[in-house]
């Protein structure tokens, strides 16, 4: 039995011997396998193809910045013509020369309000009388252009209501007194700028003696209106011919001193110069004048345009 024990015994160690052994081994076969594989070369790798360097692309400019408080173009006139109507050019206004007759014996105070009225026109200053100086004086501070009114014989002389004043431009007269009757004229009005004739129904159809008139207003650079107290005066075409800047009367004003006359008369003035583009119309320094005017201009405003004698005397 003890016997039988021992066997079993040694049979079992051997077993268990031979299992520990069986482990070892293959616990060094699998340390072996290990070692070996890791000696062995790792296949090469294989690298990735580089990419080939790309060209630089060109550099685009760099869009401007807006401008601060940018200005809207402005639209082309075709634009513009396809907005907006299309508008005739405004035509000219015609024009309207006012000349007033006489100054130079009415009062300065009438000379004041005539001149107060707020347009451009011309006076006529006559020579040689008590307010010559002064209504030359009155006119030229208040814008008006500054005129002499030469005196000259009219036809009926000398019956009454017939003389035409002082040292005025006779027929019968030598060449040499007439030229300096002009001359002492010329120098008694300040700031004149120009002529035209009082009365001279008798002087203003004669070529000779006009020529001489002409000829002393044109050496003291004045221009000349021809007043056409005379139908048949040659004053406007011997002044063309001299080349002294001319223009003759086309309405008298108040050969009737009623109001309404002097509207008619207004009226066909600014009919006339609607139709030829300019006229000029010469008044008198009356009273009633003065008050006619005073109505008459304001009311046409934006019918002509007011200028002087000179603006017209071409």
């Amino acid at each position: 039995m003890a016997r039988a024990k021992g066997k079993r015994a040694s049979t079992l160690a051997l077993v268990g011997w031979a299992a520990l052994m069986l482990a070892l081994g293959m616990g060094m076969g699998l340390l072996l396998g290990q070692q070996g594989c890791g000696k062995r070369e790792a296949p090469a790798r294989r690298e990735a193809p580089r990419p080939e360097p790309r060209k630089p692309e060109p550099r685009k400019p760099e869009p401007k910045k807006p401008e601060k408080n940018p200005v809207e173009p402005k639209a082309k006139p075709e634009a513009v013509a396809t907005r907006l109507p299309v508008q005739e050019p405004r035509r000219p206004l015609p024009r309207i020369a006012l000349v007033i007759d006489d100054l130079g014996y009415m009062q300065p105070e009438l000379v004041t309000r005539l001149c107060s009225l707020p347009v451009p026109f011309s006076v006529a200053v006559l020579p040689y009388q008590e307010h010559t100086r002064e209504s030359a004086e009155i006119a030229h501070r208040l814008g008006k252009e500054v005129m002499l009114h030469l005196p000259m014989e009219p036809l009926g002389y000398p019956a009454p209501g017939h003389d035409p004043g002082p040292n005025a431009i006779l027929f019968n007269l030598p060449e040499p007194e007439i030229r300096r009757r002009v001359r002492l004229a010329l120098d008694e009005i300040p700031y004149r700028t120009g002529v035209n004739n009082h009365m001279g129904s008798r002087i203003t159809p004669d070529r000779l003696r006009m020529g001489w008139v002409l000829q002393e207003i044109k050496a003291r650079k004045c221009f000349f209106v021809d007043s056409r107290t005379e139908k048949d005066s040659v004053a406007y075409d011997v002044a063309e011919q001299l080349g002294v800047p001319a223009v003759q009367r086309r309405v008298f004003l108040d050969d009737n001193k009623a109001f309404p006359e002097m509207e008619k008369q207004w009226d066909r003035a600014l009919k006339l110069a609607e139709k030829d583009g300019s006229v000029l119309i010469i008044g008198h320094i009356y009273p009633e004048t003065v008050e006619a005017l005073e109505k008459l201009v304001p009311r046409a405003k934006g019918q002509v345009g007011f200028v002087t004698a000179g603006q017209l005397a071409r």
